[in-house]
């Protein structure tokens, strides 16, 4: 990925080395409204559920297009939405407030609306599970949510996640446009080193490194009621029982004490990366798991 223009010779060789032009040609690219705002479509049937997905933490639809061609292949239209800032949506790089992402995915679900007539899902994935609760918690169109990990403002995994949230959150009233690499807290490297779109990341234009403290405050302090009301859809944590960003004891402990109810969904030898690393557990998984919360 070394060209940021989508139809690059370099990028198309990239995709076309690591076997993935099948799924790519399944898609339709859309981009709508003022910033643009883009999303991938992967169509099925104009009854079937509509499944938002959100991508994790610097990432964008098209790197994971195995994963939402295949997804849509069991029966939903699949639809991967680039948050403003990242990928082929506009936007300052890495900037947003939740309040605006929210708002961002319902123009999207309203453009789709009047192509497609079943309910919709949500997939968030890493991060981009947290944006979504914060969706499925004001939109009632979302009648079923499907988070790849998750974690709480309101419940810390440990004593220094919650230094680290504070100072986010105070740092981000004085420097909102101070920004930070996630490299500073995740370790990258290990998490790509047996990714096979690992070894592009470094020079992917499209990949977001370095966030604004607004943005990082506005996520790590986003507050959440599902720990005394519940939302009253079916819901769902996947993730890898050796996952070393969110651990698994976290999400089992998130789900104990949690008002909504989740299925948790562990997946046996894996780690955080789970749509790369382990495609063919994460597509049964999540395929059977929407396919009982919404019918197809």
């Amino acid at each position: 990925m070394l060209d940021s223009t989508r139809n690059s010779t370099n990028r198309q060789q990239i995709f076309a080395d690591l076997g993935l032009l099948p799924f790519l040609e399944k898609r339709e690219t859309v981009q709508i409204g003022n910033l643009p705002l883009h999303y991938e479509l992967y169509p099925h049937a104009s009854d079937a559920p509509t499944l938002l997905f959100i991508p994790g933490i610097g990432t964008y639809s098209e790197l994971y297009c195995e994963l939402l061609a295949r997804l849509s292949d069991q029966g939903f239209n699949v639809v991967g939405v680039d948050l403003r800032g990242h990928g082929y949506s506009g936007g300052p790089r890495g900037r947003y407030r939740v309040e605006q992402v929210i708002a961002d995915l319902q123009q999207v679900m309203n453009h789709l609306e009047a192509r497609f007539s079943g309910p919709f899902g949500l997939f968030g994935c890493s991060l981009g599970a947290r944006l979504g609760l914060a969706l499925a918690e004001v939109d009632p169109r979302i009648r079923a949510l499907l988070c790849h990990t998750l974690f709480l403002a309101e419940m810390p995994p440990d004593m220094w996640h919650s230094l680290g949230w504070s100072w986010l959150s105070l740092s981000g009233v004085f420097m909102p446009d101070f920004k930070v690499s996630f490299r500073s807290f995740v370790d990258v490297e290990d998490m790509l080193a047996t990714n096979p779109m690992g070894r592009y990341a470094s020079t992917d234009p499209l990949l977001v490194w370095d966030y604004p403290l607004s943005t990082l405050r506005s996520v790590y302090s986003y507050p959440s009621g599902i720990l005394k009301s519940p939302l009253e859809i079916p819901s769902a944590i996947m993730i890898g029982d050796r996952d070393d960003v969110i651990r698994v004891e976290y999400a089992r402990d998130l789900a104990a004490r949690s008002a909504q109810p989740f299925d948790l969904l562990e997946i046996e030898n894996a780690g955080h990366m789970l749509p790369f690393e382990h495609l063919e557990a994460t597509l049964e998984t999540s395929s059977d798991w929407f396919a009982r919360a919404l019918g197809r």
